[in-house]
Order: structure tokens, then sequence, then C-alpha cells
């Protein structure tokens, strides 16, 4: 092994949710800032999960389990960080709504990212109800992000939202 085997230009120069940032100010341009797109920290679950918890099987015995652990999960990479984001827009005089567009999640590592979408621009997207995608680039993630902010869906829908903007705007001017 020598460094011929290894390149060091920088090609995803940017984190997950700095692209998304950087895609979605095509929104607020091309809305006239009447709808906003934001990246916010997220603290939550981003995909469907289970829970479980204890209970007793009579007053005075606890019910217990028995757990595997799979020594694969203590094998490989170890992250000590985990950066979760909400994708959504907002609408200039609506201080409540939210129109929650995707998570995003990633360690690290920036790349590959998990990005989880609302299913209608995930079939907008990739034509498949496949909602939750590894992405794997910076350039695949600006792809995503354009095919989706220029999709049916999303035009349909910021022109619903300007439309209210603009109703809400003109309701408080009287």
């Amino acid at each position: 092994m020598n460094k011929d085997c290894f390149n060091f230009e920088l090609i995803d120069k940017f984190t997950p949710d700095v692209v998304i940032k950087n895609s979605l100010e095509q929104v607020k341009e091309a809305t006239n800032e009447y709808v906003i797109g934001n990246v916010e920290e997220y603290n939550g679950k981003i995909d469907s999960y289970t829970k479980t918890t204890p209970y007793p099987l009579s007053i005075n015995i606890p019910r217990q389990e028995t757990v595997y652990i799979d020594i694969q999960e203590n094998l490989g990479a170890m992250h000590s960080q985990k950066n979760k984001f909400e994708v959504f827009l907002s609408v200039k005089g609506l201080d409540h709504y939210k129109y929650r567009m995707m998570f995003i999640e990633y360690d690290d590592i920036s790349y590959p990212v998990k990005v989880v979408l609302k299913e209608e621009l995930a079939v907008e997207y990739n034509g498949k109800r496949n909602y939750i995608l590894q992405i794997k680039s910076m350039a695949e993630l600006e792809e995503m992000m354009n095919k989706i902010i220029n999709s049916n869906t999303i035009i349909s829908l910021l022109q619903s939202l300007i439309y209210e903007a603009i109703r809400h705007e003109n309701n408080l001017s009287k």
C-alpha cells in the first residue's frame, strides 16, 4: 500500500444538511420568500420502530426477557455522533404551519446519508414507494433535492402555500 491507492481531493465538500439548505434556497427565492425551506436538528426517531416495555406477570414477580446480543453490532465503525435533521417548509405569516418533507441522518461520516422521504415525494423521486434511501454522495443528494423541489407535488404545494400566505397578508391589512 502507498499514497497512490488514495485520492486526497475532497469530492463531497459539504455535509448533507448544508447541501439540502443550499438546495432549499431556490424555494425561498422562487416564492418571493412566502415559503421557506428549513433544515433543523431533530432528536426523535426518524423511521418506524417497536418498543418493549417490561410489565409484571404477577405483583411480586417481574417479567424478565432474554435479549440476544449480536457481536457483529460491536464490530466495525463505532459512531460517537448522530446527526439528525428534519427538512420542512414553512409559510410567511402561518407561524404554526410545517410541511415536513424528510428526515436525514448521518453519523461521524457524512456519506452515505440516510434519507426518510415523505412517501409521495419518494414516488416523485424514484417512482417507488420505497421512502428510506441511502444516498451515497453529495452529487447524488443534490440530484435528489433537485428532482424533489421541481416535482409536480412540491410545485403544486408551493403554489397553494403562496396563495395562503397572500390571503393571510390581505386579511391582516383589512
